[in-house]
C-alpha cells in the first residue's frame, strides 16, 4: 500500500471526526479500536489487494475505510463499466449505495471513506456504467461480510 494513499485515508478520517465532533468533544474513548478485514478481489488480477476497516464513532456510526492497491481500471474488469460502487447490504436486505471508489488511475488505487449505523453488513463492491446506478450490477469486485461490536 503506497504511503500517500494511506495518509490519504488517515487525513480524511481525522477531519470526519473533527466535522462530526468526535474528537474535539472532550470525551475519551470516542473512537474504539478498527476490525480490519482483507478483501479479496474476485474477477481482478491476483496482484489487487483490498482492505477494509471499521471504526465505532460516537452516535452509534461506524466509519467504514475501504482500500485498494494494484487495481486495474473498472473497463478492464468488465467491458463499459466506468466506476466502481460501494453498497452496503443490512440484515433484512435492504442495499445501500454509500459511494463511489476514489480511483487513481497513476497508482491503481482506490479508497472509499463512508459512515453507517449498521452493526452488521455485506459490503460489496461493484463495477457500474454509471455512478448513479440504484442498484448493484453483476459485476462484483469484492465483497465481505462484516459484524462489528
Amino acid at each position: 500500500m503506497r504511503l500517500r494513499s494511506r495518509l490519504h485515508v488517515l487525513a480524511l478520517a481525522l477531519l470526519l471526526g473533527l466535522l462530526t465532533g468526535g474528537l474535539l468533544s472532550g470525551t475519551s474513548g470516542c473512537v474504539r479500536a478498527a476490525q480490519t478485514y482483507t478483501l479479496v478481489p474476485q474477477g481482478a488480477p491476483s496482484s489487487t489487494v483490498g482492505s477494509l476497516s471499521v471504526e465505532r464513532i460516537e452516535g452509534g456510526q461506524r466509519l467504514v475505510v475501504l482500500q485498494f492497491d494494484g487495481l486495474p481500471p473498472p473497463e478492464r474488469i468488465a467491458p463499459g463499466m466506468r466506476e466502481f460502487v460501494v453498497w452496503l447490504e443490512g440484515p433484512q436486505g435492504k442495499k445501500v449505495k454509500v459511494g463511489t471508489l476514489r480511483y487513481d488511475r497513476d497508482h491503481r488505487s482506490g479508497n472509499l471513506l463512508a459512515t453507517t449505523d449498521l452493526r452488521a453488513f455485506t459490503v460489496r463492491v461493484t463495477g457500474e456504467r454509471d455512478a448513479r446506478a440504484s442498484e448493484p450490477s453483476g459485476v462484483l469486485l469484492a465483497e465481505r461480510r462484516v459484524v462489528t461490536n
